[in-house]
């Protein structure tokens, strides 16, 4: 079970690594269009639209590792009284209905990825971007934190915190 959970916070720890690369990407993307318009006059058409993807991107991406490290806000006051046993009981059923949701939000939007590329939609724009390239980042990040979920359910389960 260990070797499981471990796997699975290796994969949060990519997430991680994947939404830092993301962060990169939009600062890279911001100076290219910054030196573009002041020093050639001209623009790349593309950054907003790019760096909205990879904004989207990089928060889903970086949600299991935040989860990972109790990043994520967690309101105690009702948990606050409850005996060891009982906080580490909250939190098995809390992580099975945060699964649950977010199961249920993954398979929407893995529906949601497939349509919009069997249908072959493209954005708006001057880019024409398939839109099933950054919506693909929805799906990814929701399966890493599902993963990580159910690796906080399984340390809870056998009171490894």
């Amino acid at each position: 079970m260990r070797a499981i959970i471990r796997l699975i916070e290796g994969l949060s720890v990519g997430g991680a690594f994947l939404s830092a690369a993301g962060m990169i990407f939009i600062v890279c993307l911001v100076v290219i269009e910054i030196f573009l318009r002041s020093v050639l006059n001209t623009s790349t058409l593309v950054s907003s639209e790019y760096g909205g993807y990879a904004l989207v991107y990089l928060i889903l991406t970086g949600l299991a590792y935040t989860m990972k490290e109790d990043g994520l806000i967690r309101i105690n006051l009702l948990t606050s009284h409850f005996s060891e046993n009982g906080k580490r009981i909250a939190d098995i059923i809390s992580g099975i209905l945060g699964a649950a949701i977010t199961a249920f939000a993954l398979n929407y939007t893995v529906q949601m990825v497939y349509e919009t590329w069997d249908l072959e939609m493209t954005a708006d724009t001057i880019a024409e971007t398939p839109l099933w390239i950054p919506q693909l980042a929805i799906p990814v990040g929701l399966a890493l934190l599902l993963l990580q979920i159910i690796a906080f359910i399984a340390r809870r389960a056998i009171n490894d915190k």
